[in-house]
């Protein structure tokens, strides 16, 4: 129940910030436009500009280019190993970014352009906790890798291609369980470090991290909501595609305006879900997860954890 209101909070949260929605549906757009733009500048020259527009229509296009691709005008391959690269630093960039201006917003103290406040006060810390979350995401990562690669060579021993497919969902079921504690952490000790104007967010994400394991009743329902119901909008989103098939101009405008759509319902949910991980920020007390320890007398001492932070008082007994 608990979980249940704190998702309706997020979306009445998220309803009163509806000009976010724009930004979380533009921000991936931004790295996918520069990569989009190089390779643009790559085919132009050499395939001109009706070429494709006359092929892309029917089967002939592929053969066009490959043909291009074994020319010597094909720059494609550099293009995309350092461009998909350049485009990774500038995605987690933008989103950081964002996530510094949303977070602001959300938690509704200012009046006065949250959002450019947010950024400018909030980015290298979010960065910080970005850091962390990329490489705990890379323990994992290799962690359900290794259970790909167990079951491979269980499926080669016994000849059984389906011990494959059951390696990949355990993997992945595995990765779930193990990164969705260190995904939500990563929130809530940013919106932490934004209430209180508090600044260390190592300590504040293990804190955050231990508070979510201690709460499984409140934040399984909540990140399981979360990630079927974009799932579910991109099912459906299939299911009414797939009858269609695109055979004129009208048609391509017509798929990119439906695609659109989705993302931008898709960038809503997002903002949802920012919203409810604040609401259950404020149902926990609002704990202080990235206060700095104090110094008193000489000694490094502790500060007193409040009633609501008692979570994150018992992880640091732990330490």
């Amino acid at each position: 129940m608990q979980a249940v209101n704190c998702i309706r909070e997020g979306f009445q949260i998220a309803s009163r910030h509806k000009r976010l929605v724009p930004v979380l549906w533009l921000a991936p757009l931004v790295p996918a436009l520069v990569i989009g733009a190089i390779a643009a500048a790559n085919l132009a020259p050499a395939l001109g500009k009706s070429l494709f527009a006359d092929q892309a229509l029917s089967n002939d296009w592929f053969p066009v280019l490959m043909e291009f691709r074994t020319s010597p005008a094909d720059a494609l391959r550099e293009i995309v190993t350092r461009g998909f690269s350049a485009m990774a630093v500038l995605g987690i960039v933008v989103q950081v970014m964002i996530s510094a201006g949303v977070v602001e917003t959300l938690l509704e103290r200012r009046s006065t352009n949250p959002f450019v406040l947010g950024v400018r006060r909030n980015f290298l810390r979010f960065l910080r906790t970005t850091g962390i979350l990329l490489v705990l995401t890379v323990v994992v990562s290799v962690a359900s890798g290794l259970i790909v690669k167990g079951f491979g060579k269980l499926a080669a021993t016994l000849a059984d291609g389906r011990i494959d497919l059951l390696g990949f969902g355990v993997a992945a079921t595995v990765f779930i369980i193990l990164w969705a504690p260190l995904d939500l952490a990563a929130d809530l000790s940013r919106i932490s470090a934004v209430r209180h104007e508090d600044r260390s967010m190592v300590k504040g994400f293990f804190r955050a991290w231990w508070t979510v394991i201690r709460q499984p009743g409140l934040f399984v329902p909540l990140y399981l909501f979360f990630l079927v119901l974009p799932l579910a909008l991109t099912a459906v989103y299939y299911a009414l595609r797939s009858p269609w098939s695109v055979a004129n101009a009208m048609g391509i405008v017509a798929l990119v305006i439906a695609q659109q759509a989705v993302m931008i319902i898709r960038a809503f949910f997002k903002l949802g879900f920012w919203g409810a991980e604040v609401s259950a920020f404020r149902d926990l007390g609002e704990p202080r997860w990235c206060r700095r320890r104090t110094k008193t007398k000489g000694q490094r001492t502790k500060t007193p954890a409040p009633v609501e932070g008692l979570a994150a008082a018992s992880f640091d007994a732990t330490l």
